[in-house]
């Protein structure tokens, strides 16, 4: 080392060290540098990888979306096929509590679902009607059980249903709860006892027919010998009375043989036109010695609509004014004589020929009278069933063997105590039907 001073470097080593302190900074400068240029290349690695992430989570968003949209379309498809079956739906969860409540049980209990919701069926029914099924069918795991009963709703209308029970697993084979399903079987239940009925009055008036047939042959006998026997008393008025009172004895029970015959016999209506808000009216004008008392009040509620009815008028008019009459005799001290008429559709069975639904006239006779026990209700169209004192009792059975013959019903809803309406329904004329 060069030292121009005692002890002090010299020129030449100051200036190697400076340069190579520059090339020291210059090459961190160029790492540092590379280094930045690097960090740069991965924030814009970054930010191209974030822009994916974002269209990817975007198009997960959409898809999320229209899963969502997809299923609750479906929750809703499902619900309007749940709200529109006709039968009721309720089900319950193992706790016992209400999950779903259609429309069609609200329906039939005379219930509001929504205020079923979330409870249990003790304190949604006052009475047990689904319980005991619930509790039977957890004893019997797997298996479908099934009752029929009635229920009777706020408004007092009595429906039978047939209750089916049956267990909602999951998807580990787990019991979750139990699924009750209400079939309003009240109409089938009318039929067959419709059904019931006809062939009860079948087989009675078959016998009946039988019955009066053998009756009449000596009665002849016997009327015939009075009035010999009547002849031969002319010089013995009082003789002459005694054999009178047999003949008339006899005569009154012709009359009711020939009645019965009626009832025995099959009505074939003629096919022709009938208005029928034409013949009540006639009816309540005095037609057939029809006579409403006076402190009866008339109701005449014709629907505007023609009433052209597919029937026979002279046999529809020992029909009407028999019900009528009737109607009449349950209110002795006055009341409300209604007469309502209307058009109603049935269903034609499939197996009949043009299946559809044919229309057909509703004619509706009530009274504010006393009303008819259940158990009188129930036999009122049996032959000479009767709780008038004078009277054969086979009013009402000619009337339904002409109805029926009409391919028509007859039936009676009554309420004890308060009214009893007779219902009639008749085929409308319709040229186009009965042609087929």
């Amino acid at each position: 080392m060069h030292v121009t001073r005692e002890g002090s470097p010299s020129m030449t080593e100051v200036g190697k060290e400076n340069n190579k302190d520059i090339e020291a900074l210059i090459k961190n400068m160029e790492a540092f540098n590379e280094v930045t240029e690097q960090l740069q290349r991965s924030y814009d690695e970054l930010q191209i990888r974030v822009k994916q992430l974002d269209l990817e989570l975007e198009g997960k968003n959409t898809e999320l979306k229209k899963n969502l949209i997809e299923k609750e379309e479906v929750k809703n498809y499902l619900n309007d096929i749940l709200e529109s079956l006709t039968n009721g739906v309720i089900v319950v969860d193992r706790s016992g509590r209400i999950t779903t409540f259609n429309q069609t049980s609200g329906t039939l209990t005379g219930l509001k679902p929504k205020n079923c919701l979330g409870k249990t069926l003790k304190e949604v029914f006052p009475i047990d009607l689904f319980e005991n099924l619930v509790s039977r069918l957890e004893k019997n795991r797997g298996e479908t059980i099934s009752r029929d009963q009635d229920i009777t709703t706020p408004d007092k209308k009595i429906i039978h249903v047939r209750v089916s029970a049956s267990p909602v697993w999951d998807n580990h084979g787990g019991q979750i709860g139990t699924v009750l399903i209400l079939q309003d079987r009240t109409d089938l239940r009318r039929l067959e006892e419709l059904a019931n009925r006809n062939q009860r009055l079948r087989e009675m008036g078959e016998m009946a027919a039988g019955i009066a047939h053998e009756i009449r042959n000596p009665l002849a006998s016997i009327e015939l010998f009075a009035s010999l026997l009547k002849k031969d008393l002319e010089d013995d008025p009082e003789k002459g009375k005694l054999v009178q009172h047999v003949r008339a004895g006899v005569q009154n029970m012709d009359r009711i043989i020939s009645t019965l015959l009626l009832f025995a016999k099959s009505s074939k209506p003629s096919r022709q036109q009938c208005d029928i808000n034409l013949l009540l009216s006639q009816l309540l004008d005095g037609l057939d010695d029809v006579k409403v008392p006076e402190n009866i009040k008339v109701v005449r509620d014709f629907d505007k609509e023609e009433m052209m009815a597919n029937g026979d008028r002279e046999l529809l008019r020992q029909v009407f004014p028999n019900l009528i009459r009737n109607a009449i005799q349950a209110m002795p001290d006055g009341g409300e004589l209604r007469l309502q008429t209307r058009k109603a559709l049935i269903p034609v069975a499939e197996n009949d020929r043009g299946a559809g639904a044919r229309k057909f006239i509703a004619i509706t006779i009530a009274d504010t009278g006393g009303g008819i026990s259940a158990d009188d209700l129930a036999k009122i169209f049996n032959p000479f069933f009767t709780t008038k004192d004078k009277g054969t009792g086979l009013g009402l059975a000619i009337s339904h063997n002409i109805i029926k013959a009409h391919q028509g019903t007859i039936e009676a809803v009554s309420e004890e105590g308060k009214s009893t309406s007779f219902k009639v329904k008749i085929p409308c004329w319709d040229e186009d039907f009965d042609e087929k």
